[in-house]
C-alpha cells in the first residue's frame, strides 16, 4: 500500500504534488560552486515550497566558496585569525541556522542538503542525523577507507581525523543542511579556527587519505547510488532554471 503525504484534502489545484513515501521520485539538484548566500537562499525557497508539498524530496549538491560557518552552538571566539587576515585571505564569516560550531567550507568540499520529511523516513532527528553519518561510512568505504563516529561529535573520521561533519536543522518535519565531506579541499584554513568548537583538532580529506586527486564526479555519482538505497528514493537530476519553473508554477 502507498501512504501519501499528510493533509491531502488541502489540495488547490493541480500543481499540489501528492508525494508518495514509498518509492517516491525526488530531485539531485546540483549548483556547482557557488556563493554560500545564494545557495542557501535557493535551499530557503525549496524548504518553503516542501513544507507545503509542492515539490518532493529534493537533495541539493554545492561546493562553496572559501568561507567560515558558525552553528546554532557555535562562537566567534573559535576563530584565531584576524579580521584583517581573513580579509586577505578572501575568507567570508557567517552565522548559519544549522547545527554545531564553526567548520570551513572552500572548493573541492561537497556539501550534502536533502531536504526530507522525517515522518515520510520512519527517523526522527536525532536518528536522521546519525544516518547521514551511515551515508559518508558507507560512502568512504567505496574507496576502501574504513572509518568511524565518534560521541559527542557528529560526523566521521578516519583514524583521530575528521574527514566528514553533519550539521541538519528540521522544520516542520522537514529536514535541511545536511553533511560536508571533504574531498579535494585545502585543508590550510582549519588551522585559523577550532574546528567544530576543539582546539587543534586534526582534518583530512579523501585526497589525502588517499593520496592522489578525486574526481568529485565520481563521489557524486556514488552519492546518489546510496541515497537511493538509504532513503527509498529515486533522484533525478534537475536544473535550477527547470525547478524555479515548478516553484513558480507551485504558487511559491
Amino acid at each position: 500500500m502507498v501512504s501519501y503525504a499528510r493533509n491531502p484534502h488541502e489540495v488547490e489545484n493541480s500543481t499540489r504534488i501528492l508525494v508518495a513515501k514509498k518509492d517516491q521520485i525526488g530531485y539531485w539538484l546540483d549548483l556547482g560552486l557557488s556563493p554560500y548566500s545564494s545557495a542557501f537562499a535557493i535551499q530557503e525557497r525549496i524548504l518553503k515550497a516542501r513544507i507545503k508539498e509542492r515539490v518532493p524530496s529534493t537533495v541539493i549538491l554545492q561546493e562553496n566558496f572559501s568561507l567560515f560557518t558558525i552553528g546554532r552552538t557555535g562562537s566567534r571566539s573559535n576563530i584565531l585569525a584576524s579580521a584583517d587576515e581573513l580579509q586577505r585571505l578572501g575568507i567570508e564569516v557567517l552565522e548559519v541556522n544549522r547545527g554545531g560550531d564553526i567548520t570551513y567550507h572552500g572548493p573541492g568540499q561537497l556539501i550534502v542538503s536533502p531536504l526530507l520529511y522525517l515522518g515520510d523516513i520512519d527517523l526522527n532527528a536525532n536518528q536522521y542525523l546519525h544516518r547521514l553519518e551511515d551515508v559518508l561510512i558507507n560512502l568512504l568505504s567505496t574507496y576502501g577507507i574504513r572509518t568511524n563516529k565518534k560521541k559527542d561529535y557528529p560526523g566521521v573520521w578516519w583514524n583521530q581525523a575528521k574527514v566528514g561533519g553533519v550539521g541538519i536543522a528540521v522544520k516542520h518535519g522537514y529536514t535541511f543542511h545536511g553533511l560536508s565531506l571533504n574531498v579535494n579541499l585545502d585543508l590550510a584554513p582549519f588551522a585559523l579556527i577550532n574546528p567544530c568548537g576543539v582546539s587543534q583538532m586534526p582534518v583530512t580529506s579523501l585526497h589525502e587519505i588517499c593520496g592522489h586527486e578525486i574526481s568529485m564526479k565520481e563521489v557524486k555519482q556514488r552519492l546518489h547510488e546510496i541515497l537511493t538505497k538509504v532513503f527509498s528514493r529515486r533522484f533525478r537530476d534537475v536544473s535550477w532554471n527547470e525547478l524555479q519553473g515548478v516553484l513558480v508554477s507551485g504558487g511559491t
